[in-house]
């Protein structure tokens, strides 16, 4: 834990992978005859190159580069791309379920007076359905979208534009994430972060260690709320 890190007033959330289960995509992927490891491959990716615009200036809108993927996916396996797949794709990742642990985490702010908002490389008004299906809108105060800054986290600008939105400094607003790469960025943007290691994973030691580190997302807020 960093010392210097102090009980943030305000936390982002990651959404893809982090609030939501991904991982429900298995029906998509079996039914165009993929592999369900593929989904892990596939979102690898996207991210790669969601990343590689980020680190040339450059942006695209997620749906875009998720559809690309998929069809490169389908390249990479000797396959023909079915028609429609892409369309599937996206539709099925428009209501992905959350994780059981999310709710319970957003009530925990809500106790402690401090505001939870949704920070996605993804679509805010998708990003919003997901929320809702949840059942949980109410207990987030803003979806907010790297369209907005035109740049993929984990570029600092996204991170920045959180804290101004939140109407804290930087150094106040938590990023929660499941991705190293995700709590790196905000560490590298001077935010507090919280690592979120579902799979007891290592986490790479060339990253700006999390603030905090828990295997539940409840458990990562309970350890932000304990920061002084």
């Amino acid at each position: 834990m960093n010392t210097r890190a102090h009980r943030p007033k305000a936390v982002a959330f990651d959404v893809n992978e982090t609030l939501f289960d991904i991982s429900r995509l298995s029906e998509v992927f079996d039914g165009f005859g993929l592999p369900s490891i593929s989904i892990s491959w596939w979102f690898a990716m996207v991210l790669r190159d969601g990343i590689a615009l980020a680190a040339s200036g450059d942006s695209a809108p997620f749906g875009m580069v998720a559809g690309s993927a998929f069809e490169e996916l389908f390249a990479s396996l000797g396959m023909n791309t079915p028609t429609g797949a892409v369309s599937v794709l996206l539709e099925t990742f428009a209501s992905l379920p959350a994780h059981p642990d999310v709710v319970s985490a957003f009530e925990l702010l809500k106790e402690a007076g401090i505001p939870a908002l949704a920070l996605t490389n993804g679509n805010a008004n998708v990003t919003r359905g997901l929320i809702e299906r949840a059942g949980v809108s109410h207990l987030v105060s803003q979806v907010l979208s790297v369209d907005e800054v035109a740049h993929w986290k984990p570029r600092p600008e996204p991170y920045l534009y959180a804290a101004k939105q939140s109407g804290v400094s930087p150094d106040s607003l938590a990023l929660v994430a499941v991705h190293p790469w995700d709590t790196h960025g905000a560490k590298r943007a001077g935010l507090v972060a919280g690592w979120l290691n579902r799979n007891h994973r290592h986490f790479p030691a060339y990253f700006t260690a999390p603030d905090v580190e828990a295997s539940t997302l409840d458990g990562v807020i309970r350890l932000l709320l304990q920061l002084r």
